[in-house]
C-alpha cells in the first residue's frame, strides 16, 4: 500500500518539533506501508519577518529518521490575508513534489492540506482520509463563514475522518460529516522512549513542576505563573521548568515581566524547546506535569508524560477531560489561577496515592504508537475495500 501524507505541519530545519506527532505517526505508519510526505512551507521572499523568513531556510527535501520529506513552496502571506486562496496554493505545492502515484492520501488538518488532498483526490480517483487535530475544527470554521466553506467541503468529502479526540469527533459531526465516517484515533506516544525510569525522589528537594509547549498566550502560561505564585505562597517549595521557547516561534520575553512582579525568577527556568527524543530526562526529573491551555484536542506532551509516569494537572479545555481521571491527577478549570493552584495542590497532598505504574499502563495501553499506526493501518485497508 503506497501512502502519501500531506501536512503543514512537519518538523524541519528550523523546528524539529513542529508537527512532531505527525512524523512520529508516519515513523511507526513505515512499518505497514510505503510512504512519501510532502510538507510545503510557505514561501515568503522579505527577510525581518520572523518565523515567515526563516522558511527560507527549509531545504527542498531531507531525510527524518529514514523517511524522505520534500518541502515544495507553497506561496502565503502573514495574518490570513489571502486565507480562502490557501488551499489552491498548497495544491500547487503538491503537484510540484508529488513522486508516483498513491493509492491512498492522508492529509493532516482539515485546511488547508484536507482541501487540497481533496482536489488531489478527485484529479487522481484517490480516496482521502484527514485527521483533524484541534483548530482547524474547533476555531476556523466559527472564525469567518467563508473560512468554514473549504473546511466543511474538505471533511464531507473525505472518505474518512480521523478525529484525536471524542471533542473533535463531535465537532466534526457538527459540522455535516456523517457520524459512520468519523472514528476517533488519538495522538500516540513512542513508550518505549517514554518510560517511568528514574532514580529522582518526588518532593525530596522540593517539588519540580514541568510544562511542555509552545510560549503563547492561549497556552494558559500567564494563569499557570499566578498559579505558581499561589502555591508558593502557601509555604510549598514548589519550582516549574518551561520548555518550549523558540526565537521564531515564541520567547519567554512577554512573559518575563509578570515573573519579576511575582517575584518567581528564582523558581522558574524558561528553556527553549527540544527535540521530542530529548524529553524523558526532562519528565524523569519532574514530579508533576501541568497542562494550563485554554483549548487543546489531545496534545502530546500530556501523553508522554503519562507514558513517565507523571501525574498531571490539566485545564478542562477538550482533549484532557477524556485521559485524566481520578487515578491520573486533576482538571481544573480554564483561566482560572485560584482552581489551578488548588488542582496542583490537591495532587501534592495525595502525592502517594498516586500509582505511576498504573498512569504508565494506560498511556501504553491506550496511545502507544505501535497500537494507533495499526489502527490507522486498518483504516487504510478498510476505505481501499469500499
Amino acid at each position: 500500500m503506497k501512502v502519501l501524507v500531506l501536512s503543514h505541519l512537519y518538523p524541519s530545519v528550523i523546528s524539529k518539533i513542529h508537527g512532531g506527532f505527525v512524523h512520529n505517526q508516519v515513523r511507526f505508519l513505515k512499518d505497514h506501508c510505503q510512504i512519501q510526505v510532502v510538507a510545503p512551507v510557505p514561501w515568503f521572499p522579505l527577510p525581518g519577518f520572523g518565523l515567515w523568513s526563516a522558511y527560507r531556510h527549509v531545504p527542498r527535501r531531507e531525510v527524518l529518521d529514514g523517511i524522505e520529506v520534500r518541502h515544495p513552496r507553497r506561496f502565503a502571506v502573514p495574518r490570513r490575508i489571502l486565507f480562502t486562496q490557501q488551499w489552491r496554493f498548497h495544491l500547487k505545492a503538491l503537484l510540484n513534489a508529488v513522486a508516483g502515484m498513491p493509492d491512498i492520501i492522508h492529509a493532516h488538518c482539515s485546511y488547508p492540506d484536507g482541501r487540497a488532498a481533496i482536489e488531489y483526490g478527485l484529479q487522481t480517483g484517490r480516496p482521502v482520509v484527514i485527521t483533524v487535530h484541534g483548530s482547524d475544527t474547533k476555531i476556523l470554521p466559527k472564525l469567518k463563514s467563508q473560512w468554514r466553506q473549504p473546511i466543511v467541503e474538505a471533511l464531507t468529502q473525505a472518505a474518512a475522518v480521523i478525529a484525536v479526540s471524542q471533542e473533535l469527533r463531535r465537532e466534526v459531526i457538527q459540522l455535516g460529516v456523517p457520524a459512520d465516517k468519523v472514528r476517533c484515533i488519538p495522538n500516540g506516544v513512542d513508550c518505549q522512549l517514554f518510560s517511568a525510569t528514574g532514580s529522582h525522589q518526588p518532593g525530596k528537594d522540593g517539588w519540580r513542576l514541568l510544562y511542555v509547549g509552545r510560549f503563547v498566550e492561549a497556552k494558559g502560561l500567564r494563569v499557570l505563573l499566578e498559579a505558581l505564585a499561589k502555591v508558593r505562597s502557601q509555604g510549598r517549595d514548589v519550582s516549574l521548568t518551561l520548555i518550549g521557547g523558540h526565537p521564531a516561534t515564541g520567547t519567554a520575553h512577554p512573559f518575563l515581566p509578570q515573573v519579576k512582579a511575582l517575584n518567581l525568577s528564582e523558581h522558574l527556568s524558561f528553556e527553549d524547546a527540544v527535540p521530542w527524543e530529548e524529553l524523558p530526562p526532562y519528565m524523569a526529573a519532574a514530579d508533576l506535569f501541568v497542562l494550563p491551555s485554554f483549548s487543546e484536542g489531545l496534545t502530546t506532551s500530556l501523553i508522554e508524560a503519562m507514558a513517565c509516569g507523571l501525574p498531571v494537572v490539566a485545564t478542562r479545555c477538550g482533549g484532557p477531560e477524556e485521559v485524566v481521571n481520578e487515578e491520573v491527577g486533576r482538571l481544573v478549570a480554564v483561566g482560572d489561577a485560584e482552581d489551578l493552584a488548588a488542582g496542583i495542590l490537591a495532587v501534592l497532598d495525595e502525592y502517594d496515592c498516586y500509582d505511576r505504574a498504573a498512569i504508565r499502563r494506560q498511556a501504553e495501553e491506550c496511545y502507544d504508537y505501535r497500537r494507533v499506526a495499526a489502527r490507522i493501518h486498518a483504516l487504510y485497508e478498510e476505505v481501499l475495500a469500499r
